[in-house]
């Protein structure tokens, strides 16, 4: 039998196993297109964010790709749930794969870590089949001994390109 464990209390405590667990769990979600329950792993604030920029330190003041709140994320994915998006027609399928996991920065202040890794996402729709790769950087905090996104970052290799509309999240 095993031993209960302590719940966790500080960022510099999560092993690295739920750290990959964490991504690897994020990703599925998104594949599965179970998009609220992803959307529940942000943090109240959370942003996710899709630089147009190599190297951009500032969503706010530059040009994104995208730059979502929580209310913008529900946009998203109620356009994606909804019947009549024609867009949608058949729906998106992704499959996402996450590696290259490092944790990069562990905050104790303000119990958060840093993690990045690289990813690439298949993306199938009526129109055809397309690829995205990159890096993902992670900021998730620890809050009530649960891991949370607080910002989720997206750096397309190819960001810069023109773009069919992305509609489904990296």
């Amino acid at each position: 039998m095993r031993a209960a464990r302590a719940p966790l209390r500080r960022a510099s405590e999560v092993p690295y196993e739920t750290l990959c667990q964490f991504l690897y769990q994020e990703a599925r979600l998104l594949d599965q297109r179970k998009f609220d329950q992803w959307n529940d792993l942000f943090a109240e604030g959370g942003m996710y964010w899709i630089p147009l920029e190599e190297d951009q330190e500032d969503p706010l003041n530059h040009l994104s790709l995208a730059y979502e709140n929580s209310m913008m994320r529900r946009v998203r994915i109620n356009r994606l749930n909804h019947d009549r998006a024609w867009s949608q027609k058949p729906r998106s399928r992704t499959s996402h794969t996450v590696s290259a996991i490092v944790v990069e920065s562990v905050c104790e202040a303000s119990n958060q870590l840093v993690v990045g890794s690289a990813f690439s996402m298949a993306e199938w729709r009526s129109f055809g089949h397309r690829t995205f790769a990159g890096l993902y950087t992670h900021t998730l905090q620890l809050s009530d001994g649960q891991l949370q996104i607080v910002e989720k970052r997206v750096d397309l290799i190819d960001s810069s390109e023109a773009f069919e509309p992305i509609e489904v999240f990296i």
